[in-house]
């Protein structure tokens, strides 16, 4: 059985309030985000969360036959990322290398693909690393709360902390979010409860459903259960549906480090296993572009003698810098001094 080997996150430690961000155009939040240095982008931070993944791991680089990355924040229509991550590493050129983007589904998309490659006897360890800071307008719901983080996951078969028992997908043709070719942010409707009821909410509450009767188990039978955080309260309304019950939610994310894209839910994931207990079931559910993926995890007991090599995400969450929106600006370069 196909499971995590190890993994890692790694999360910029400039924080901005989503108030000072969103009260000059009427429009606010609570909480704050992470927000990317001017040395930092998606490709630093994914080298960063892929170190610790393999620290973790305590495997040799060499081993890993896959990389896989899942963005929607990739700066390029025709290149792709995972070719500059491989060089961090590495890795042979024989390597497979795959970007999986277009959506905030893209790092779940991204773990079925090392999955079915691990299934299908291609390889027998891979990586997969999420990656999100996406291009926001001042003034605009995503400038208040998209975040900046990464995730990696060494994933193979022996030496896992935690396995995979069982996914099951959900998708429709469903548009609540987009990043044309031709704009330099993303935009979505302006009907926000058309989006959750039938956009986040349907698809995650019928991915997670299959996912539960195909595994024959009750909703209450996972202790931990991570879902998608666009903001810090819409998860409740999947989780109240499925029975589930609210103590067994992760901890919500989006009001300390912001909206992670495809990243949120894998990166609620590391925070759940930096401290779970062998023999924990754990549910998440990803979501983006009307499709969501569920997926069942058990711990295993090699998840203890590992602990002490994971850098954990509670760090990353602590060790944080404020920073004002003026300063904001000038890192989103939505603020240029004038020529001389």
């Amino acid at each position: 059985m196909a499971g995590i080997v190890g993994y890692g996150v790694y999360i910029p430690r400039y924080r901005i309030a989503k108030k000072e961000v969103g009260t000059p155009w009427g429009n606010s939040a609570p909480g704050e985000k992470a927000v990317c240095g001017s040395d930092e982008d998606i490709v630093t931070m994914a080298a960063e969360a892929m170190v610790n993944a393999i620290n973790h791991s305590d495997i040799d680089p060499t081993e890993i036959e896959a990389i896989y990355i899942g963005t929607a924040s990739s700066p390029y229509i025709e290149q792709q990322i995972a070719p500059i991550l491989a060089e961090t590493l590495s890795l042979h050129p024989e390597t497979t290398m795959i970007d999986f983007s277009g959506s905030l589904n893209a790092v779940a998309n991204a773990v079925l693909g090392c999955l079915d490659a691990i299934a299908a006897k291609r390889i027998k360890c891979g990586i997969v690393v999420g990656c999100e800071d996406r291009a926001t307008a001042p003034g605009t719901e995503g400038d208040v709360n998209f975040g900046a983080g990464a995730i990696a996951m060494v994933i193979g078969t022996h030496g896992t902390i935690a396995d995979f028992e069982g996914i099951h997908t959900y998708s429709t043709l469903f548009m609540d979010r987009w990043h044309a070719t031709g704009d330099k942010w993303v935009s979505n409707w302006y009907d926000y409860r058309f989006d959750r009821e039938y956009g986040y909410q349907k698809h995650v509450i019928e991915a997670c459903r299959g996912l539960i009767q195909k595994l024959g188990k009750d909703a209450t039978t996972f202790k931990h259960v991570a879902l998608p955080e666009p903001d810090d309260r819409i998860r409740d309304l999947p989780a109240k549906m499925l029975g589930i019950p609210r103590d067994n939610l992760a901890p919500v994310m989006s009001s300390t480090l912001g909206d992670l894209g495809s990243c949120s839910v894998f990166i609620s994931l590391a925070g759940i296993l930096d401290s779970a207990n062998p023999g924990d079931r754990i549910l998440l559910a990803s979501y983006g572009s009307g499709s969501s993926n569920a997926m069942g995890l058990v711990v295993r007991d090699q998840i203890e003698p590992k602990r002490k090599r994971i850098v954990p995400l509670a760090k990353y969450i602590n060790g944080r810098q404020p920073i004002t929106y003026t300063s904001y600006l000038k890192l989103k370069e939505h603020l240029v001094r004038a020529p001389y």
